[in-house]
């Protein structure tokens, strides 16, 4: 079973009755998870700046062999933010067809090992540029719905 399977299991076993009735009804497979993060979809990023107060910005977010990966600037708030406190929720939404609510932290990659060059030649693929720095997204906690 993926890391990301036992997530989506998990969190939606723990949820509140509200989260349960509304997101456990048409959840989203891992499969479903990887393709949305693969496709155009709205992406959105939320971080702590180190006031605590949120920080949101639009993201680039591929997948590649079942996980996911951010690319962040080195000269944005977000990578700040992000080596102060790796804590870090990301939202992908295709309208109101797909929606995926992930939760948990990152670790960067090291940008001349083999799993950066790949996350780099899928994010080229779907962007049409790599970003500076790389990191792994660790879901820990999972919610998504498809209409």
């Amino acid at each position: 079973m993926s890391i990301l399977q036992t997530v989506l299991e998990t969190s939606l076993a723990k949820a509140s009755s509200h989260s349960k009735k509304v997101y456990g009804k048409n959840p989203l497979t891992v499969q479903d998870v990887l393709d949305l993060a693969n496709s155009r979809a709205l992406t959105l990023a939320a971080t702590a700046k180190p006031s605590g107060k949120p920080h949101l910005s639009p993201t680039d977010l591929v997948a590649v062999d079942e996980r996911l990966y951010l690319g962040v600037d080195v000269a944005t708030a977000r990578y700040r933010n992000l080596k102060k406190n790796p804590a870090i929720a990301v939202m992908m939404a295709d309208g109101y067809k797909r929606q995926a609510i992930l939760e948990g932290t990152v670790d960067f990659l090291d940008m001349e090992g083999q799993t950066a060059k790949r996350v780099g030649e899928t994010q080229r693929k779907k962007y049409g540029w790599v970003t500076d720095a790389l990191a792994e997204f660790n879901p820990e906690k999972a919610f998504t719905w498809k209409l």
